[in-house]
This record gives structure tokens, sequence and C-alpha cells, in this order.
């Protein structure tokens, strides 16, 4: 016999409530006012009765969900997360689908969420917790996490290496970011300089990892300029974790008065939509974030088994050469 599916007044008994305040809980209200003990309360006793949420009970049923929900938490804007969401919206319409990005607001956002859209499958392009992943599989949605981190994640990092050892460079710092949620994409980039540089025989590159992700400062990177300059041995190349830090090292180095690429060459990864309008142009190196979205996609389609399971993504990068590199005299 199954067993029966949990209700909101199973909610409101066990956490002592009333099914007004578990609806209001569930549907993250903003016009009640609720408190964080209550709503806690209610959300332990939603996950211990392992709680269908409505949407999600009505998609089972019926079979005939043709929405496909994008989980975006904690990534911020860039051009490639503009054109994997661009690519996977028009490979999911293909399929006669409807593509839904999901931002997270708190840590039980997605109970809420989803007692309101019917995903037939979700995709994960950052992290996504074990309580969620829980919950994604108590409703039977299907879950996509991007394979950001897998074989190959390192390889940008190593052809800016490649790039500035083929100028002349050997003295090499490199600049990346202590943001906590950012760290996914920052660690393999990091120790994948880290590593070419060793293969390459250069000496110990300097790593710096400043404080914000789009809020990093101009003043903490002069700082770190500085410090790398003023060592007997300075540095004479800076690579960076993405375009943004690199443009702020091009504002950085202006304010010192020093001349990019003569007095110190940068290099960024991503080619933002920005980078050609750097002054100079920002010498980087590109993704694919369109190959990302159709892998992305497969899988998915693996998952709601329309399509075989795809073989491992492997990123791809070149590099875009433009102003902000030049030969070492």
């Amino acid at each position: 016999m199954a067993t029966p599916r949990s209700t909101s007044t199973d909610i409101a008994r066990l956490a002592g409530v009333s099914r007004a305040t578990v609806s209001y809980v569930l549907n993250a209200r903003k016009d009640q006012s609720i408190s964080e003990a209550t709503r806690e309360r209610v959300l332990a006793a939603a996950r211990q009765l392992n709680y269908v949420p409505n949407a999600a009970s009505r998609a089972l049923r019926g079979g005939l969900s043709h929405l496909v929900m994008l989980i975006n938490s904690g990534v911020p804007w860039s051009t490639n997360v503009t054109e994997v969401e661009d690519e996977l919206t028009r490979l999911v319409a293909q399929s006669g689908r409807s593509l839904v990005v999901w931002r997270r607001q708190g840590p039980d956002d997605l109970v809420s969420t989803l007692a309101n859209l019917e995903p037939c499958v979700a995709i994960s392009t950052s992290f996504i917790g074990d309580d969620e992943k829980a919950l994604l599989a108590t409703v039977k949605i299907p879950l996509v996490e991007s394979d950001l981190v897998a074989p190959g994640s390192d390889i940008p990092a190593r052809l800016q290496v490649e790039h500035l050892v083929a100028r002349g460079h050997e003295r090499l710092g490199y600049l990346t970011t202590s943001e906590p949620t950012l760290q996914r994409f920052a660690t393999p980039r990091t120790e994948g300089f880290v590593a070419a540089c060793a293969e390459f025989k250069l000496p110990e590159p300097r790593v710096a990892a400043v404080p914000g992700g789009l809020g990093v400062t101009v003043e903490s990177v002069k700082e770190q300029l500085r410090a790398w300059q003023s060592e007997p041995r300075p540095v004479t190349a800076v690579a960076c974790f993405n375009d943004f830090h690199a443009a702020v090292c091009l504002a950085a180095a202006t304010d010192l008065g020093w001349w990019v690429p003569e007095d110190l060459a940068v290099m960024g990864l991503d080619d933002d939509i920005f980078a050609p309008l750097t002054r100079p142009a920002l010498t980087t190196v590109k993704l694919d974030p369109h190959g990302l979205a159709r892998h992305l996609w497969a899988t998915a389609q693996s998952r709601l088994h329309e399509a075989p399971e795809p073989h491992p993504y492997v990123m791809d990068a070149r590099i875009v050469e433009r102003a902000s590199v030049s030969e070492t005299v």
C-alpha cells in the first residue's frame, strides 16, 4: 500500500501552528508577519514529513509539465552565464518546453518555489545543498548538475601561463577572489595556474585572493600590485581569475602610473562583453558556454528518458589576443 502523501494539515499539527501559517510560510508570503522561529519550525516539519508541494504533486499526477528550472544560486552576472541561459532557452524551446531561471534568496526558498512551479527537470549551474537535492528527489524532479569542476576545468588557467611564457614572462602573479560562493570556479583555476607554472619550471607564482566578487576594489588590487613590485624579483605579468578582476587590475595599474603592457602585462579569463573595450583591450581566454549549455540539455534529456546519457563534458577554451600582453623587452 502506498504511503499517504503528507498535507499542510499534517505540517500544521506537527509544528503546532495553523494551516494558514503553514500556507504563508510555504508560499513565502511577504505580506504576513511570521517570526523566524515559527518559519523554521514549519519548514523543519515539512522536511520531516517529506512534504510534496502542491504544484509538484499535480505534475506527478498529470506528467504534463513543460517547465525546465535552471537553478542559479550564487553565480553573478557574466557574459558566459547569459550565453548559457540563452542557449538553454533556445534548446528547451525546441523541445516544446519553457525555461524558468530560479535564483535563491534564502536557504529554504526552494520549498516555496516548488509550491508554485511544476518543473519536469532541474538544471543547476552552481552550488545546490543536500537538503535541496533531497527535496527534489522527494518530489521526483530529476536534477542535472553542471560539470564546471570536471576534467578540463583547469585548462583556462593553464592557457594563461602558456601565453605569458610564450611572450617571455617568467615572474607571474595570479589575482583571484576570496568570495566563498565563487570558489567552485576559483579553486580549479588557481590550482591549474600554479601547476602549469611548475610544469614550465617557473618561479613559484605570487598568488593573492582579494575580497569581493563583483565588489573587488581598485584600492585592494593597488595594494597587492605594490607588494609584488617591491619584491627583489618583481612580477612582470598578472593573470586574473576573470575579466572583471583583470579590468580592476588595469585600473589599479593606471592609478599607480604604470603602463600596460610595458610595465605590467595583464591577462583576463572569460572574454566578457567589455573585454575589448578596456584600455588597453584585454587579452583573455574565451570559454565555450554554448557547448556547456548543449551538454546540460543533453544530460537533462537523458534524465527525461528522451536521449542517451552524453559523454562527460570537457571544457573547451582558447586565447583571445589583444593589447594588454606583449613580448618582454
